[in-house]
């Protein structure tokens, strides 16, 4: 199940998210040119829109169908737009939701400079609500995304990274985003805290998903973590106990190493962290009214299959 499915029934969703893809288009063609028709493509390809999902979710119901959070939504949109830009040329992915990636269509330097246009849109979109507190919330995300792709790079084909690494890293590069859609809805610290929580357990479900996701349902290759030395969750538990995995996520040639993460049993002890987290979230959420929705996509972010 894809995670943006439980909460569809949420009334009003649709349509919100029909007029944030309209917006998104008016976005990006704003500023005509190669850059523009070059992210269209990638517009085109469609993606879950959770992020945005959740700064709808996390508003007051009487401000969901305003300007204020459609615009924060589509700023939050854009954001994650620039991010898998950048980090599909930087990993060498070649496909993205069964598509050829920006940087294999059209070359690196279109590609780093989609994301920075991705990224300047969306501070042009948000800058819009003339509100400081919102866009502080974002660029603090934004700086959190940078630091956390840092983070990775350095922690590439290290299988002795600590579990407390990862969920530091798990918070910068997902966890702060969700953070900044729950706060820029207009929800307040406690949401922003739900977010977090939710980032990480979603952030940790995706990466069981790279050891274990069917292509057809992820539109991913399973293996790209170990490949890349990226050390996530599942690899870093399986690599304690198993040192044939610890030389794969090393950048040694393991033939098997994949196959002995799922039978290292690393898969459901990283789904129990998941699930850890996820009810983490379910507790900010204690006492707030019209949130159920939100508190059934706790559920939803660790059960799916992509």
């Amino acid at each position: 199940m894809n995670a943006l499915t439980a909460i569809r029934s949420d009334p009003g969703l649709e349509d919100y998210l029909a007029r944030l893809e309209a917006r998104l288009e008016t976005a990006v063609a704003s500023h005509p040119g190669v850059l523009a028709d070059v992210v269209k493509e990638s517009l085109k390809a469609g993606g879950k829109r959770l992020r945005p999902a959740l700064t709808y979710l996390s508003a007051p119901p009487s401000q969901r169908s305003g300007d204020t959070c459609l615009i924060a939504g589509v700023a939050v949109e854009l954001i994650h737009m620039a991010t898998l830009v950048h980090d599909d040329m930087l990993d060498g992915a070649d496909l993205r939701r069964g598509q050829p990636t920006i940087w294999v269509s059209h070359g690196r330097e279109t590609a780093k400079a989609a994301g920075d246009y991705l990224f300047a849109l969306a501070f042009a979109e948000l800058g819009r609500l003339d509100d400081l507190e919102a866009i502080r919330a974002l660029s603090g995300a934004t700086l959190s995304l940078a630091r956390g792709e840092a983070l990775q790079r350095r922690q590439a084909f290290r299988a002795d990274t600590s579990v407390e690494d990862y969920m530091l890293r798990a918070s910068l590069k997902t966890g702060k985003l969700f953070e900044a859609s729950c706060r820029l809805g207009g929800g307040d610290v406690r949401m922003g805290e739900f977010g977090l929580d939710l980032g990480v357990a979603f952030q940790i479900a995706d990466d069981i998903l790279d050891c274990s996701g069917d292509f057809d349902t992820t539109g991913k290759a399973a293996g790209v973590d170990l490949r890349d030395g990226t050390p996530t969750l599942p690899l870093i538990l399986a690599s304690r106990t198993d040192q044939e995995v610890a030389r794969a996520l090393s950048g040694e040639h393991v033939p098997d190493a994949l196959e002995r993460v799922v039978a290292s049993g690393a898969l459901e002890k990283s789904r129990e962290v998941a699930w850890s987290s996820a009810a983490s979230a379910r507790e900010k959420l204690a006492g707030a009214a019209g949130v159920d929705a939100l508190y059934a996509l706790t559920y939803a972010v660790v059960d799916r299959e992509g």
